[in-house]
């Protein structure tokens, strides 16, 4: 029986001249990257077709480009260390999904977890253009549920921090003025953090609106005619998978902050997974994200 393992769930964002193409370009033909002692690159890495569609299988592999191993010396009856170039220490398999920008990976505990994955990817991307004009992020897509949950037990709000990117190719109908605000902008990046005064509590219906967007369904979407204040609006961009987030509050006087990236969305899959069949699992996810969140190209 096939070992099985998490994967999680991310959109990559793409700044400066990086565009699907370049992205895809680096994946295909990766420079080596080399991060606190160990280096990095994409191995088995192919493009496919998959009716209309298509994507992209590889492993994101951990190395040590000068390994030892033990072996045994039979005449001597010892062990003893032989050098071994390039020795693999472990490897994360990973889909990206173009038309949802989509990317889903393994953690592999102990060498590539989410933070590490997230961050070496986005580092050979780079380093492929020589880090010239190019940027590059992956950012968890939040189960909602799982969010507001979270959210719900906090019983006083007072700061609201996310860092958001204009969103590509998808976009939430909930965070479209956000959307278009950053496009008017020609903004690549948008901080903000909204702290209230001491002892008192952000006047903010977060907890109501994730909740809402959370049970919304395909059939039965989450409408409101009053537009949703910025910071509220910047959480759910950053759930949706473009950007990060954080609520800053107290459940039963102890101080709580509850992560977007901390209820990523996870499913599990096989370890060794054949492409076409992981592939159609994470792009079943996508749809379904994008049916329930109602969202838009």
């Amino acid at each position: 029986m096939a070992k099985k393992g998490t994967y999680y769930l991310g959109r990559v964002i793409k700044l400066g001249t990086l565009d699907q193409a370049m992205l895809m370009h680096a994946m295909l033909n990766p420079s080596p990257y080399k991060s606190r002692g160990n280096a990095w690159t994409i191995i088995d890495c192919k493009r496919y077709r998959s009716g209309q569609q298509d994507f992209i299988f590889g492993r994101l592999s951990k190395y040590v480009p000068e390994g030892e191993v033990t072996v045994i010396d039979e005449e001597k009856r010892q062990e003893r260390q032989q050098r071994e170039p390039n020795l693999q220490v472990a490897s994360s398999p990973f889909i990206y999904v173009p038309s949802h920008s989509g990317i889903a990976f393994l953690n592999v505990y102990g060498h590539i977890e989410q933070k590490t994955f997230m961050a070496i990817f986005a580092g050979i991307i780079e380093e492929t253009y020589r880090g010239f004009f190019v940027e590059c992020h992956i950012e968890l897509v939040s189960d909602l549920k799982s969010f507001a949950a979270k959210l719900n037990a906090l019983e006083k709000i007072f700061q609201i921090r996310a860092k958001v990117f204009p969103p590509n190719p998808l976009f939430g109908p909930l965070w479209e003025p956000l959307k278009e605000y950053l496009i008017s902008r020609n903004t690549g990046t948008m901080s903000i953090t909204e702290d209230a005064p001491d002892c008192q509590s952000i006047d903010t219906d977060i907890q109501n609106i994730v909740q809402q967007a959370a049970d919304q369904i395909e059939e039965n979407a989450y409408f409101t005619n009053e537009r949703i204040p910025i910071g509220d609006a910047a959480i759910l961009m950053a759930a949706d998978g473009y950007g990060i987030g954080a609520v800053r509050g107290i459940y039963e006087d102890e101080i709580i902050v509850v992560k977007t990236s901390e209820t990523a969305k996870n499913f599990s899959f096989d370890k060794n997974p054949a492409p076409h069949e992981l592939y159609e699992k994470v792009l079943s996810i996508l749809i379904e994200i994008e049916k329930n969140r109602h969202m838009q190209h």
